[in-house]
């Protein structure tokens, strides 16, 4: 286990999309405290050698910050073998924050974007992102910060408290792909740190059986845009559907110039457990383990942009 992050480019098996105990939306973990289920969440990484983990959260990284200062107090825990102390000390944890953009199919469902962040960049993060982007309702901007979607909240319903109000505002916060894109190139510095994966269409938990490469089929004019826009201003796509894999890397429907051509570059394809309850921590839908090959750094997982075939495979296997 020692010494991990000097060895190089290695295959080892990451989770980018998990889930914790308070996340803002649909949060059906049972621990009884944050602690407690970091506890279960380090013991769990250990046991399915999980490298790096991608701490996922609506509109937040509040969740990040506290799997993070577990982290760094790991080697005086005495809950841990000093083995697994080792091993838990490196693991890359990365904030991941979850999106919701407006819609852009005919059946008018909504697209999850998610922006997965340098973690060296999150004292940034505030006022560059979350202070930066905002929704509009009835002429008011409201903020994608706390006090925003707290503000947001109350305007659906005045007799709120904050932490009530708070949720309120993450049901209803949207994005727009416009936004985001311009976000994006007026802050070169944001971008550089933050890796843009594009999620499957959310639709009532069925997510998993929409496959991308379908939104490509059948377009029709303006709709096709909004879609090649968003994919476009994508550098990943979260997916283990073998045609998603094989249409992203120039290998199904169109042809590696085509998708340059149409959505700036070719795009690795990574997939996470997206735990929403203990028992699905590490367990992604029919094993679809993502392993990378790449130095437990967020310049290493960069480089999945660069080489996706390369450095991406998606299997029970190594």
């Amino acid at each position: 286990y020692n010494n991990m992050n000097n060895r190089g480019s290695e295959w080892r098996r990451w989770d980018l999309h998990l889930h914790t105990k308070g996340t803002n939306k649909n949060d059906c973990f049972e621990c009884a405290d944050m602690a407690s289920f970091c506890k279960l969440l380090f013991k769990k990484a250990v046991e399915r050698e999980i490298y790096a983990i991608g701490i996922t959260d609506y509109f937040s990284i509040d969740r990040y910050k506290e799997v993070k200062a577990y982290q760094e107090t790991i080697l005086t825990n005495p809950d841990f073998s000093d083995k697994e102390k080792a091993f838990i000390n490196d693991i890359l944890l990365l904030p991941n924050v979850e999106l919701r953009m407006l819609p852009v199919t005919d059946r008018g469902k909504l697209v999850n974007i998610h922006c997965i962040f340098n973690p060296e960049y999150v004292g940034h993060l505030e006022n560059d992102f979350f202070g930066s982007l905002s929704f509009k309702v009835a002429g008011q901007d409201f903020k994608m910060n706390e006090a925003g979607l707290i503000g947001l909240g109350k305007h659906y319903d005045a007799n709120l408290d904050g932490k009530a109000a708070y949720k309120v505002g993450v049901e209803h916060f949207i994005t727009s792909h416009d936004r985001l894109q311009e976000l994006f190139e007026n802050n070169t510095k944001l971008r550089e740190n933050t890796l843009i994966v594009v999620s499957n269409s959310s639709n009532d938990g069925n997510s998993a059986y929409q496959k991308h490469y379908d939104l490509f089929k059948d377009e029709n004019g303006s709709l096709d845009e909004v879609r090649r826009v968003i994919y476009n201003l994508s550098d990943c796509i979260f997916s283990s559907n073998v045609n998603d894999i094989a249409y992203f890397l120039g290998k199904g429907l169109d042809s590696k110039d085509v998708i340059k051509k149409r959505i700036r570059s070719l795009k690795p394809c990574i997939h996470g457990c997206d735990a929403h309850t203990e028992s699905k921590l590490f367990e992604p839908d029919n094993n679809r383990f993502c392993w990378i090959k790449a130095d437990l750094t967020f310049s290493g997982l960069k480089q999945i942009v660069y080489e996706p075939e390369e450095r991406v495979k998606i299997h029970e296997l190594r």
